[in-house]
């Protein structure tokens, strides 16, 4: 059942991606040119993008690695022992949700496929139940509205993000649910952590690797949410005063991820900075068939290596057995090669 559901899923992908790509033919070469750009120069994009976002009045942290990531959120959550938290590749990466159990922080999982599906592997960056059976459609509906009474009454919220413009220090939240506009919403403090590999020049930037997300990764022509995030949240009241925290959080913090980035941007290995964990690569890979559903998406393939480069514990595969079909390689918008 559950392998039919998924192979239907990733045909329609397919098709509809490749009949998408005809009306965006240079989607590729412009998500390549973007992500190619900030990758040889990493380190000047996370200067100026730290300036932008203190401008925004977001509090923003460097954290060089995991452990600091890790510290640096409990430490904002100051003693707060429950949080609201959406579905991101880089929570995976450094562990967030163990750590935080393992502090007795009660998490809110506001990921409305993770709870379907109801396990710990992540079999698909962006679709939680792609392998899970989802029959009762109103049981899925009251859980979808349970999990926003009570995130409404949380006082953080934990989100990952799509792309951080440089020019002006918004963020881009990219979705097809809304579970991540009302977690970075409805708490009074909101936490994004994001890889500095995310840093894109503009807001035109951000839009190509949110569309190339959305065609290449679910055959979509944009996912049906984009959240752009400016800071706190502002509103003026009658007498043109302006108050903070109104209609959105009062104080957004922004944990820019290093965790081995900048040393890979130095040693011009950046392939490895380029991948947008759209789950392109996955959609016609007969290895994800047959182990990355049961394994975990990042371990499926010869890109492997790349979806889990900066994973915590995690080891390079020597040489993936994969044959030469190389589908990997053709569907990837930004142009990684393996």
């Amino acid at each position: 059942m559950s392998s039919t559901k998924v192979r239907t899923i990733l045909k329609q992908i397919s098709s509809r991606r490749d009949t998408l790509l005809k009306e965006y033919p240079n989607l590729a070469s412009q998500v390549q040119e973007i992500k190619s750009t900030t990758a040889a120069n990493l380190k000047e994009y996370v200067k100026k993008a730290t300036s932008s976002l203190k401008g925004k009045g977001c509090h923003v942290i460097f954290a060089k690695n995991s452990t600091e990531a890790q510290e640096q959120i409990l430490k904002i959550l100051a003693g707060h022992q429950s949080v609201a938290m959406s579905k991101n590749s880089v929570f995976t990466e450094i562990a967030l949700r163990e750590y935080l159990k393992s502090n007795n922080v009660e998490i809110l999982d506001t990921d409305l496929g993770e709870r379907v599906a109801g396990t710990k592997v992540e079999a698909h960056p962006w679709i939680a139940s792609i392998n899970t059976p989802i029959s009762n459609k109103e049981w899925v509906a009251q859980i979808k509205n349970e999990i926003k009474q009570q995130a409404a009454h949380m006082q953080y919220g934990i989100t990952g993000a799509e792309a951080i413009i440089e020019q002006n220090g918004t963020l881009a939240l990219l979705e097809s649910e809304g579970n991540v506009r009302f977690t970075s919403n409805l708490p009074y403090n909101h936490i994004v952590v994001a890889g500095i590999d995310k840093i894109v020049p503009s807001l035109e930037d951000a839009l190509s690797v949110c569309r190339a997300i959305s065609v290449y990764g679910l055959g979509r022509d944009i996912l049906k949410y984009i959240s752009f995030i400016s800071g706190p949240s502002r509103t003026a009241d009658i007498e043109f005063r302006m108050v903070q925290g109104m209609h959105g959080p009062k104080e957004v913090y922004v944990i820019l991820l290093d965790n081995g980035r900048l040393a890979t941007s130095e040693n011009q290995q950046w392939d490895l900075l380029k991948c947008l964990h759209c789950g392109g690569c996955l959609v016609d890979c007969p290895k994800y068939l047959e182990e990355g559903l049961e394994r975990g998406y990042y371990y499926s393939g010869k890109r492997a290596n790349v979806l889990a480069a900066f994973l915590e514990g995690f080891k390079q595969a020597e040489d993936p057995d994969c044959g030469d079909c190389s589908l990997c390689n053709e569907n990837c918008p930004a142009g990684i090669q393996v």
